[in-house]
C-alpha cells in the first residue's frame, strides 16, 4: 500500500509508536521486536510514516493460542512498523467511533437485567458471536466506518492495509486494541437491529445479552439475532446460547460468591487454634485465638486449587473461575503449591499457562522454579503461544546456576528451528543472554526472517556482541534505521 505524504503526516504516527514498543498483545508478553524498540518509538514513527509513502505491504504471523474449552485463538503478530500504521489510521478515525463495549467492565454486562426484572416470566438470553474477528467483512466495514466518520481517506487506507493481511476481503487481526475497535463497529450494526425490534440490549465485545418478557419471546429474539449477524456475515457460537430466568442468574450468582466464603470459613475452623489462660492460681480458661486473614485466604485458596486439580477433567466446576485469582495470591503464601498440581492447572486449562509462570516469578524457591519451567517445557503439544511465553519466562526468572538450565536451554535451541519466526526470535535472544547461541546462528536467522521479527533477531546478535562487534554486527550497524536501533538496544541491554 502507497499513501500520499500530505494523509501520512495526519496520522498519529509517534502516539502509535509508543503504543507499540510498551503495550503487549492480548494475553501476549511485550514481544522481542517490540521490546527492542523501546528507546527508539521516535525512530518508529519516523520510519513507519516514510514507508507507508514509499509503499509498504504489511506482514503478519498467526500464531494459536488456546482458549477456554476447546479449539485455537489465532494471533495476527504484525511487525512493528505494520502494527504503528495500523494503530495510527484507527488512532485517527478513533474520535468517531463509538465507546468501546468493554469500557463499563463485565460486571456491568452480568449484572445487566438482573436487578430490574418486573415479573417472574423475564427471561435473559445470552448469545455471542463464533469466530467474530475472522468473519468481519471488509466491504460492510467500510460502510460502517464512513457513516460515522465520513473519512474517506481513513476509510480507504484502512481497507487496503486490512486487504493485504487478509485478500479475502474478511477478518480482523486479533489481540489487538485497533481491532477491538473495529469489531465493535462492526458489531454496533447488528446491535442497531436488535435495539430497532424493540430489545432491551447489552454488549460486552461479542457477547449480547437481552431482556424479553417471556419464554416464547426468548426465542423470537434469538431468531432475529441469528437473521441480523448472517445479514454481516456472522453467526452465533453453537452452545453458547442460553435462556435462563432472572432467579435461576442470581442463584448462580450467589453460588460463585458462597463458594469462596465455604471454603474460608472451612480454612478458619482448621487454623483455629487453642489457648489455655491461666485465671489465678488453679483456674484456667480456654480461649480459641483466630489465625490472622491472610493466612486463612492462603488456605481456603490452596484448598479451591486442590479439589480443583483433583476433580475430573472432563467436568468443568466453579473452581476453575477462581484459578486467576488463587494462583496470584499464592504468589505470597509461605508454602509453594507442588509441582503436580501447577502441571495439573495447565494440562487441563492450557490459557492457565500464563497464570503459573507468573506464579513461579513471584516464588523465592528459585532452584524448584526451574525444575517446574524444565517439566513445563517438556508437556506434549505446546501451542506456538505457550512456547512464547515458555520463552520469555526464562528470563524473568532467578537462575540458580548454568547447571540448573541446562535442560531449558536445550528446549530453547530446538525452538531455534520452530516453524513459527515468533518463536525462533524469543528463542534467540533467550539464549544470547547466556550465550548458548552463535553469531552463524544468528545470522542465519536474520536472513529467514521478516519484518515481524527481524529487530528482535538483531537485538539477539547485539546482545551476543556486547563491546566486540562481529561481522554481522557490522551488517546489522549498516542496514536500515529500526534494524540499527534493535542492534544497539541489545548490545546496551544489562538483563
Amino acid at each position: 500500500m502507497r499513501l500520499s505524504a500530505e494523509f501520512a503526516k495526519s496520522l498519529p504516527f509517534r502516539e502509535s509508536a509508543d503504543l507499540v514498543v510498551s503495550r503487549p498483545l492480548f494475553e501476549m508478553p511485550l514481544l522481542i521486536s517490540e521490546r527492542a524498540l523501546a528507546d527508539s518509538a521516535g525512530v518508529l514513527a519516523a520510519y513507519s510514516e516514510s514507508i507507508l509513502v514509499a509503499g509498504h505491504t504489511p506482514a503478519m504471523e498467526v500464531i494459536a493460542m488456546p482458549k477456554k474449552g476447546y479449539g485455537p485463538r489465532p494471533i495476527g503478530v504484525l511487525s512493528p512498523v505494520a502494527r504503528a500504521i495500523y494503530e495510527s489510521i484507527v488512532g485517527l478515525l478513533g474520535p468517531y467511533l463509538p465507546i468501546p463495549s468493554r469500557d463499563q467492565g463485565i460486571a456491568v454486562h452480568r449484572a445487566f437485567g438482573i436487578a430490574d426484572a418486573g415479573s417472574e416470566a423475564v427471561r435473559i438470553v445470552d448469545m455471542d458471536i463464533a469466530a467474530c474477528y475472522e468473519y468481519v467483512d471488509h466491504g460492510i466495514l467500510a460502510d460502517e466506518l464512513m457513516m460515522q466518520s465520513l473519512d474517506a481517506a481513513a476509510t480507504y487506507a484502512l481497507v487496503e492495509f486490512l486487504g493485504h493481511l487478509f485478500p479475502r476481503g474478511v477478518g480482523l487481526p486479533q489481540a489487538l486494541t485497533a481491532s477491538h475497535l473495529l469489531a465493535d463497529v462492526y458489531l454496533d450494526r447488528l446491535e442497531r437491529g436488535i435495539l430497532r425490534a424493540g430489545y432491551e440490549v447489552n454488549r460486552f465485545a461479542d457477547d449480547f445479552r437481552l431482556v424479553v418478557p417471556d419464554w416464547a419471546a426468548a426465542h423470537r429474539a434469538i431468531e432475529l439475532v441469528v437473521e441480523e449477524a448472517r445479514a454481516v456475515g456472522l453467526t452465533l457460537a453453537d452452545g453458547k446460547t442460553r435462556i435462563q430466568s432472572v432467579q435461576q442468574l442470581r442463584e448462580g450468582e450467589r453460588t460463585r460468591e458462597t463458594l469462596f466464603d465455604q471454603y474460608r470459613a472451612r480454612a478458619a475452623d482448621g487454623l483455629r487454634s487453642i489457648e489455655f489462660v491461666h485465671n489465678g492460681y488453679d483456674d484456667l480458661t480456654v480461649e480459641e485465638i483466630d489465625a490472622p486473614d491472610e493466612q486463612v485466604d492462603f488456605a481456603a485458596l490452596k484448598s479451591i486449587v486442590e479439589d480443583w486439580v483433583k476433580s475430573d477433567r472432563e467436568q468443568r466446576t466453579l473452581h476453575s473461575s477462581f484459578g486467576s485469582r488463587a494462583l496470584g495470591v499464592l504468589r505470597g503464601a509461605p508454602e509453594r503449591l507442588p509441582d503436580d498440581w501447577l502441571l495439573e492447572i495447565v494440562a487441563r486449562e492450557p490459557p492457565y499457562l500464563r497464570n503459573v509462570l507468573f506464579y513461579l516469578d513471584g516464588r523465592p524457591e528459585h532452584r524448584e522454579n526451574w525444575a517446574t519451567l524444565t517439566r513445563l517445557v517438556a508437556l506434549p503439544r505446546t501451542s506456538s503461544w505457550a512456547r512464547v511465553w515458555l520463552l520469555r519466562s526464562a528470563e524473568s526468572l532467578v537462575t540458580p546456576s548454568s547447571a540448573g538450565r541446562s535442560e531449558f536451554d536445550s528446549w530453547a535451541e530446538s525452538c531455534l528451528d520452530d516453524k513459527s519466526e515468533v518463536v525462533r526470535a524469543e528463542a534467540a535472544w533467550s539464549l544470547a543472554l547466556v550465550g548458548r547461541v552463535t553469531p552463524d546462528r544468528i545470522a542465519r536467522l536474520f536472513v529467514e526472517s521478516t519484518s515481524i521479527t527481524q529487530c528482535g533477531v538483531a537485538a539477539a546478535a547485539g546482545k551476543l556482541d556486547g563491546d566486540t562487534t562481529s561481522r554481522l554486527g557490522k551488517a546489522l550497524r549498516a542496514d536500515s534505521q529500526l534494524v540499527r536501533a534493535a542492534y544497539r538496544w541489545g548490545v546496551a541491554n544489562e538483563s
